[in-house]
């Protein structure tokens, strides 16, 4: 039997409304909306080979809830035009480009119901 090997990772994080959460996705972020399944609360948006799934919460507050903590990081190639894009689409930053100690350049993103979406991209 051949060893299993494993592919891409896909986040699957909370949204209290498809619409609203695809909107921001595709106005704010620049990512595509690959599917919506209203019949099984399920929505996929991507960019490149970013992939996030988010699920339908059976309440607006629930999602909030549950976002304060969920997140996702997404490894980027030139984070400096992402930066300088997501700047011009005005993202609600939860903190801008920043080098850090672990090195590591990051900015991240809270989404319309919190889930924190993180950018990095090695130092150097």
């Amino acid at each position: 039997m051949k060893k299993a090997k494993l592919k891409s990772a896909a986040p699957q994080l909370p949204t209290g409304n498809m619409e609203k959460t695809a909107r921001f996705f595709e106005q704010i972020l620049g990512f595509d909306v690959r599917a919506k399944f209203p019949d099984h609360n399920h929505l996929i948006v991507g960019r490149g080979a970013a992939e996030i799934h988010f699920w339908q919460t059976e309440t607006e507050q629930l999602a909030h809830d549950i976002a304060a903590n969920s997140s996702c990081y997404i490894r980027v190639k030139h984070i400096d035009s992402l930066f300088a894009e997501l700047q011009q689409n005005e993202a609600p930053f939860r903190f801008k480009l920043t080098e850090q100690p672990w090195g590591m350049k990051e900015m991240q993103i809270d989404d319309p119901y919190g889930n924190a979406i993180r950018f990095g991209e090695p130092v150097g």
